[in-house]
């Protein structure tokens, strides 16, 4: 009669043994979620500081977005000007010309937009230009077509410490199509008054090419 307490102790044995094994996938599975809790509290700190680095790069691009004391210096040549125009073209005296140009500070005060108008070689002109500073880049910049080029002629420049002249350079097409460095240099005597000088590098000298006189009307 021995052998029937012997068969159910194995099969108590076998039974817990099944018991066991089946435990084992809950008691690991318990044990990594009792680990991941602390990764996963880890990994929410990221996205918690999302919204104050998106702030402060928000407020970032508001500071390099708005108009300070540069942009400030340029509204001194707003307003309608005429404008005496000399140009050599060849050694000696320069030819002349009158126009007129009216200027408006755009876009919030962040640009100067100059919309010009004369006869050059007697023939109707008419020219357009932009001029800002670039808050980020920490210099001046501008733009400029007109209906004698099919060219867009850009510069960049700083302004002397005074802020009464602005001074740029730019490459573009010469007189003989080639392309020609250029100094630009715009003086502001008074707020009636500003000059604009137009140098170009020539047989490696630089040559004063256009001169505009602008008087406040």
């Amino acid at each position: 009669m021995n052998p029937q307490p012997s068969s159910c102790r194995h099969r108590a044995a076998l039974a817990l043994s099944v018991c066991l094994l089946a435990a084992l996938p809950a008691a690991a599975w318990a044990r990594d979620a009792v680990k991941a809790k602390p990764a996963a509290k880890t990994a929410a700190k990221p996205e918690a500081s999302a919204p104050a680095a998106a702030d402060s790069m928000m407020a970032e691009m508001m500071k390099l977005a708005t108009p300070g004391p540069a942009h400030a210096t340029l509204k001194a040549m707003e307003g309608k000007w005429k404008a005496v125009v000399k140009s050599w073209n060849a050694p000696g005296e320069p030819s002349v010309s009158e126009g007129t140009a009216e200027n408006r500070m755009i876009l919030g005060g962040r640009y100067l937009e100059e919309r010009f108008q004369s006869t050059m070689m007697q023939m109707p002109f008419e020219g357009y230009g932009l001029t800002g500073y670039d808050n980020a880049a920490h210099r001046y910049q501008s733009f400029w077509v007109d209906n004698m080029s099919t060219s867009m002629m850009t510069g960049t420049g700083a302004m002397d410490d005074a802020g009464k002249t602005l001074t740029m350079t730019s490459t573009a097409p010469g007189p003989d199509g080639k392309p020609m460095d250029m100094r630009m240099v715009t003086k502001i005597v008074d707020e009636n008054t500003h000059v604009f000088s137009y140098y170009g590098i020539m047989g490696g000298q630089e040559q004063l090419m256009m001169e505009i006189t602008y008087t406040r009307m």
